[in-house]
Formats: C-alpha cells, sequence, structure tokens
C-alpha cells in the first residue's frame, strides 16, 4: 500500500493547482529552428519576445496590476525574481508587490523590516513559517528569505515616498490559537477571497500598482464566466472590472531556443491556442486554450535543467520549531512526512505525473 502521506518532493510537484512546468503540445508550426518563431504575428510590440523585467515595464504601461505564476520552490524562479527586483526601474513603475507566501498577521513586521528597520530573525521568520500551508509548505527555502532581503536593501536605496511595500497576501492565521483542522479550514477557504480583497483595498483603492507573484493557479484568468471564480486574479477582475496582466511560468521542448526568463506573450503565437492542460501540468485544464488563462508564458529553461530551491536540513532541528511542526502535523491527521525535512534531498526537480489530453480529442 502506498504511503498516503505528503512528501515534501510531492508537494512540491503537485501544489499550485496547474503551475506552468511542461509536457507535450500538439500545435501550430515553428520555425526550423523551433523556438519563437508565431504564427499569424502581428508584428507589434505588445506580442515580440522581451526579457522578464522588459515585459513587467511594458506591461505595467496599460496596467495597474501586473501578475506573476510560479512554480512552487523552483531556484530558477528565484533566480529570474530576484533580477526583476534587482532593476532600478522597477520602483518607478511598481508601488506594492503582494505575495503568497507570507501571513497577513505579520503585515506591520514587514512594513518595519522593508522599510529599514532593525526586526530579529527569529520574529521576521514567523512571516513565511507559519501560513495557512505549513506544515506541508513551510516557506523555509532560500528563495523567500531571500526576497524580503532583496526588497529592503532595493528600498534602503530610495525615498520614503518611493519604497516597495511588500503586502502579505495569506490569511491571518494564528497558530498559537489553532486545535483543530476546521479551524485550519476557515482560513483556507479564505486564501484567495483575501488576496482579492488585499489589493482592492490596499493597492486599487489608493491608486496604487503592484505586482502579484502568486502560484499560477491563483492567477490565471477564468477561461468562461464563472470557471475558476474563486481564484485570486478571477476574483479581482470581476469585482473591480480591471484586466490583470498575468504571466505563467512554463517550459517545453520548442522553446529550448529562447534565452532563459524570455516572456513570450500567448497572443500571436502558437502558445495562444496550445491546450493548458499539458502546458500546465493540470488535468482539469485539459481542453483550454493556454491563451485564455494567461496573457504571458515566462521561460525558465527545460525541465532537465531546472532545479530546486532546498531549505537546510539543520533548520529542522532546532526542538522548538520541530515540536510545533508536530503538532501542526498531528492536527491535519500527521498526513505529511515530516522527517524528510530533516534529510538532504536532490536537487533536481521531481517529474509529474504524464498529462494527456488527446482522449476523445480526435488529436
Amino acid at each position: 500500500m502506498r504511503d498516503p502521506r505528503l512528501t515534501r518532493r510531492r508537494f512540491l510537484a503537485v501544489t499550485g493547482a496547474g503551475t506552468a512546468a511542461g509536457g507535450l503540445l500538439t500545435t501550430s508550426s515553428v520555425g526550423s529552428g523551433g523556438g519563437l518563431l508565431t504564427t499569424g504575428s502581428t508584428g507589434r510590440a505588445d506580442t515580440a519576445p522581451r526579457d522578464l523585467t522588459q515585459a513587467v515595464l511594458a506591461a505595467f504601461e496599460r496596467h495597474r496590476l501586473v501578475a506573476i505564476g510560479e512554480t512552487h520552490g523552483r531556484q530558477e524562479h528565484g533566480d529570474a525574481q530576484q533580477m526583476l527586483l534587482a532593476d532600478p526601474r522597477l520602483p518607478q513603475v511598481v508601488d506594492d508587490i503582494v505575495v503568497e507566501f507570507g501571513n497577513a498577521l505579520y503585515q506591520p513586521i514587514v512594513d518595519r523590516f522593508v522599510a529599514g528597520a532593525a526586526v530579529d530573525d527569529h520574529v521576521l521568520r514567523q512571516v513565511w513559517r507559519n501560513t495557512t500551508q505549513s506544515p506541508v509548505a513551510t516557506g523555509d527555502q532560500p528563495i523567500r528569505e531571500q526576497f524580503f532581503r532583496t526588497v529592503r536593501a532595493v528600498n534602503w536605496t530610495l525615498p520614503a515616498e518611493r519604497r516597495i511595500r511588500v503586502l502579505l497576501g495569506d490569511p491571518p492565521i494564528d497558530w498559537s490559537h489553532i486545535t483543530t483542522q476546521d479551524q485550519v479550514d476557515v482560513f483556507l477557504a479564505q486564501r484567495d477571497a483575501h488576496m482579492a480583497s488585499v489589493v482592492e483595498r490596499e493597492v486599487l483603492a489608493k491608486r496604487r500598482r503592484a505586482l502579484i507573484c502568486y502560484g499560477s493557479g491563483h492567477v490565471m484568468h477564468s477561461p468562461e464566466p464563472g470557471q475558476n471564480a474563486d481564484h485570486g486574479v478571477p476574483l479581482i477582475e470581476e469585482q473591480t472590472g480591471r484586466h490583470v496582466y498575468v504571466i505563467v511560468a512554463g517550459s517545453h521542448p520548442r522553446l529550448v531556443t529562447c534565452p532563459r526568463r524570455t516572456v513570450i506573450p500567448c497572443s500571436g503565437s502558437w502558445l495562444e491556442s496550445t491546450d493548458a492542460g499539458q502546458f500546465m501540468d493540470a488535468p482539469r485544464l485539459c481542453g483550454v486554450p493556454l491563451g485564455k488563462l494567461a496573457d504571458a508564458v515566462l521561460y525558465l529553461g527545460q525541465r532537465k535543467d531546472l532545479t530546486q530551491s532546498l531549505w537546510n536540513p539543520a533548520i529542522f532541528l532546532d526542538p522548538v520549531y520541530w515540536a510545533e511542526l508536530q503538532r501542526r502535523n498531528a492536527i491535519n491527521g500527521n498526513l505529511v512526512d515530516l522527517e524528510e525535512y530533516r534529510r538532504q534531498q536532490p536537487i533536481s526537480v521531481p517529474a509529474p505525473p504524464p498529462v494527456s489530453c488527446a482522449a476523445g480529442r480526435g488529436d
């Protein structure tokens, strides 16, 4: 019998409810190089491939909200994110960054930290360790802490009125008061609605602009009215009438000639009509054109070249932290193999289950 418990590698492979990853596509032809050539391209600037920073800057020329959907735990996504944050042009177009990997209970702590105030490490770690996703995901990958410290470093050079604010999008669960799974479920059910409310209240109502950094499953557009209606970006778009420019991370053999961190717009390219179920390793999306879910794709490299940002197993030798993770795991029925956290993991990306969308379509 298979072990029903979640390992962290399994979590990183399946979490995100449809994160862009890879798969085999059956779409229109490309050039002999197998790469970027589009079909029916208009030649407009908004259909041209760009690097991530250029794509984000261009998107903010026409949108107040830009979302970058990630496949959780990818080191290459963290690298691209760091390059974007470090670009001196970003603070000119972004007021806020809304993140999935931070508990809103600790918003005052993050506000102080990214503004340059002294915050003890053990206090700061609560931000990513105490989210609704614990203990399945503790946020202890280096790319998470690095994100907050990079924003702080960027803000150091800016006047107070131009500093980037980080908005924590995960609901304000207080684990010190949680004793049952039913209590956890209340907060889990609020995740996307809470993110949408943060964006409306702290960004749009204040006439600010925000970059949204979440798992791709939370930021994809609704392909049809009512579909994905409870996800973050569809909620924002439905409630405010604003279009969020959505970029999802993905990989595919046909993109092999593209430079890493290239953003390819879906409109005017073969990506627009390709099957999202295979491209995003999500059977529930089979039959949905990728262009209905995202405005562009961020190419980070071929799957064989992608790696994970891995936690230091020594973190979990802390007896107080370990005991709390065990308590949380007991609340959810001991579904997580916590011992895996104390073992060194391979840096390679675990292969997802194969997804085939061809059945019943006559492909």
